[in-house]
C-alpha cells in the first residue's frame, strides 16, 4: 500500500504567494471595471434628466424653468413628472428609491445629512430644502448650467452685460452648450475667469456660482456632462474651461487643476 504524502510547508507557501499575487493583479482591475460601470450608469442618468428637461421646455413655450426662490420648486422638482414620478415635486424623500436615484450619481457613496442647504463633494450628495418647498428635502449630485435659466430668483437687469450671456429659450442655445453635469451644488454660472479650485475633490465648498461647482474629481479627474443636443461626454476637469457655457463665452486652454 502506497503511503500518502501531504503538502509540504514550502508548497503551501508557494500556493498562498501565487494567490496573493493574482489578487494583487486582479483587484485593481476589478476596481477600475466597477468605476467604469458607475460612470456609464451616471451618463445614462444624465441623459434621462436631459430628456426630461427637453420635455419640460416643450410644454412651457420652449423655456427652461427659472431659478427658484425660497419656497419655490427647483429644476429637480419640475422635471420629475417627465421622468415618471409626480410625487417627487412635493415629497422628494418619498421618491428616494425612484426618481431621486436618477438625480444621484452611483459614484456618490455618502448621503447628505438632511440640513436644509448642504453642499456636496465628489462622493457626497447635496441637500436642498430652501424655505420648505415641498414636504421633504431633495438630494442630488448633478448641477444645472444656469445660463439656460434667464428668469427666477436671481434677476439680472437687461442693461447688464451679464444679461446678454443668458439663453432666453432652449432652442437659442448652440448644440454644444452644457446642460447638466456632475457637481456639488444645484446650479452654477460658470465663467472663463473662474480660477481652478484648490481641492478638486470637494470643489471648494464655499464657491458661489462658479466653475468650482462642476470641478470635482468624481470620475477620477473627470465628470460627465450632458449637452443641449442631449449627447453625453466625459470631460476632464481642465476641459471644463474649454466648454461654451454661455453667449460670448471665451474658452480657456491654460487652466491647470490641482489634484
Amino acid at each position: 500500500m502506497k503511503k500518502r504524502h501531504g503538502f509540504t510547508l514550502i508548497e503551501v507557501l508557494v500556493v498562498i504567494s501565487i494567490i496573493a499575487l493574482l489578487l494583487a493583479v486582479l483587484l485593481p482591475a476589478l476596481g477600475r471595471v466597477r468605476q467604469h460601470a458607475k460612470k456609464v450608469v451616471c451618463a445614462a442618468q444624465l441623459r434621462q434628466q436631459t430628456l426630461g428637461l427637453v420635455c419640460y421646455t416643450e410644454n412651457y413655450d420652449g423655456k427652461v424653468m427659472g431659478v427658484g426662490g425660497p419656497g419655490k420648486p427647483y429644476w429637480f422638482h419640475l422635471i420629475a413628472p417627465f421622468l415618471g414620478d409626480k410625487q417627487y415635486e412635493n415629497d422628494p424623500q418619498a421618491a428616494f428609491n425612484g426618481v431621486m436615484q436618477v438625480i444621484i450619481c452611483p459614484s456618490v457613496t455618502e448621503r447628505a445629512d438632511g440640513r436644509s442647504l448642504q453642499r456636496g463633494t465628489a462622493i457626497r450628495s447635496w441637500a436642498f430644502w430652501w424655505g420648505g418647498a415641498g414636504k421633504s428635502y431633495a438630494e442630488g449630485s448633478y448641477t444645472i448650467n444656469s445660463w439656460l435659466q434667464p428668469t427666477g430668483y436671481y434677476q439680472v437687469e437687461t442693461s447688464s452685460p451679464e444679461h446678454g450671456r443668458y439663453y432666453q429659450k432652449f432652442a437659442d442655445a448652440r448644440p454644444d452648450v452644457p446642460l447638466f453635469g456632475d457637481g456639488m451644488w444645484v446650479d452654477a454660472w460658470p465663467r472663463s475667469t473662474d480660477p481652478p479650485p484648490s481641492n478638486s475633490f470637494n470643489g471648494d465648498n464655499g464657491a458661489i456660482a462658479s466653475m468650482h461647482r462642476f470641478c470635482i474629481a468624481r470620475h477620477r479627474r473627470a465628470i460627465n456632462l450632458s449637452y443641449v443636443d442631449t449627447h453625453i461626454a466625459v470631460v476632464r476637469l481642465e476641459e471644463l474651461w474649454q466648454q461654451y457655457w454661455h453667449r460670448g463665452y471665451q474658452p480657456r486652454y491654460d487652466v491647470v487643476v490641482p489634484d
